[in-house]
């Protein structure tokens, strides 16, 4: 497979400033206390990998996924059906109804007017209205709940404040409708997707250049699914072959600075437990540290099991591939300074610098055992 480090484990979590191999070169555990940039106290423990990760045999993992991710034409033909109808005008029939009720569909003419002048965008005829779809301005669709087929109401209507055309910001205005009848779509007429239609409505000089660009889009979309599932895949495959001791301390000091991390970006005012009950539907401060504790240990075990492969391989951290990433990080993130993006790693924008490197080579071990993997896909 292609190697692209998508820094798999920085998506599913956010980390202080404990990274890996030991500190001051020393391979005795032990735990360093450190004043972070803003004052706090960040305990990272320090451990020697070796101690705690046994590695198996990583470097042809046998790993299968039932699905094939290829693009078959009926998936094509049912996608291009499927979205390009959603750019189809409704095809109505009549009903025998008389009086308009919500969510029934009117077929009516309207005029409005501002100061007893016909302003722009106002009228129309012949269009058709759901009511309770909200798509005109507020009262111009209740004002037609009770009326009967033929008649004609005048709405004396205010357009809200915040309108985008400001000559009409604020306005009150008359409108003028007359309801023809009440229609319900026909769902007897089958849809196509022809040549004209396509011209019209999707930007493409035929059916089949639609097609073709629903087949590039299915195809895209399978190869990210294909990347991320056989990743993930294989990350199972590592932590069945391989056994893993947590280092003393070291789950619960990432739980503390990740909950540290989540009060920073999202606690501005509140306490934690504030938010939480406002925000994630009553949950106590002790279910959400369960809940990341549980997440937490999960992905710690395959970051200690990648960190052993880089050491036992001698990998080392490509400085421009990484300075490149970062940039892409910052752009994509739409990020000012290399600061401002390592602050959301770390508690502190150092701290975030430091795990960020050791991801980035740990999934460069990732992107190793996945290209030396045998991988199968599809049922056999």
């Amino acid at each position: 497979m292609k190697k692209k480090l998508c820094m798999l484990l920085l998506m599913v979590l956010v980390m202080p400033a404990a990274a890996c191999g030991t500190k001051g070169g020393t391979n005795k555990d032990q735990t360093v206390t450190e004043e972070s940039k803003d004052g706090s106290k960040a305990d990272q423990a320090a451990y020697d990998i070796e101690k705690y990760v046994t590695l198996g045999d990583y470097n042809a993992l046998d790993v299968s996924l039932d699905n094939t991710y290829e693009v078959t034409k009926a998936q094509v033909e049912e996608t291009a059906l499927r979205t390009a109808k959603g750019y189809a005008e409704p095809v109505y029939k009549d009903t025998n109804k008389t009086k308009v009720k919500q969510g029934d569909t009117v077929y009516i003419d309207y005029k409005g007017e501002k100061d007893g002048a016909e302003f722009k965008g106002g009228t129309a005829q012949g269009q058709y209205l759901t009511i309770g779809s909200h798509a005109f301005i507020e009262g111009f669709e209740d004002g037609l709940i009770g009326k009967k087929v033929g008649q004609t109401v005048k709405l004396d209507l205010t357009f809200p404040e915040s309108y985008q055309n400001e000559e009409l910001a604020g306005a009150d205005v008359v409108f003028t409708v007359t309801i023809h009848k009440i229609v319900e779509e026909d769902t007897s007429v089958k849809f196509e997707l022809t040549d004209a239609f396509a011209k019209e409505k999707l930007s493409c000089d035929s059916a089949k250049e639609y097609k073709k660009k629903i087949r590039e889009y299915l195809e895209y979309q399978n190869n990210s699914n294909k990347q991320m599932q056989t990743q993930q895949a294989v990350i199972l495959k590592l932590n069945e072959v391989c056994k893993v001791t947590v280092p003393d301390g070291l789950l619960e000091e990432r739980v503390d600075d990740y909950i540290k991390q989540y009060e920073k970006f999202n606690c501005k005012d509140i306490s934690l437990e504030e938010y939480l009950d406002k925000n994630m539907n009553g949950k106590t401060v002790e279910e959400f540290r369960s809940e990341a504790t549980e997440n937490i240990d999960n992905s710690l075990q395959t970051e200690l099991i990648l960190e052993a492969i880089t050491k036992k391989e001698g990998m080392e951290l490509d400085e421009d591939s990484f300075q490149d990433y970062v940039k892409q990080q910052m752009t994509a993130l739409n990020m000012q300074t290399e600061e401002d993006l390592y602050s959301n790693y770390g508690v502190d924008p150092a701290a975030g610098e430091q795990y960020m490197r050791k991801i980035y080579l740990c999934n460069q071990a990732l992107a190793q055992v996945v290209d030396n993997a045998n991988i199968t896909y599809g049922k056999k």
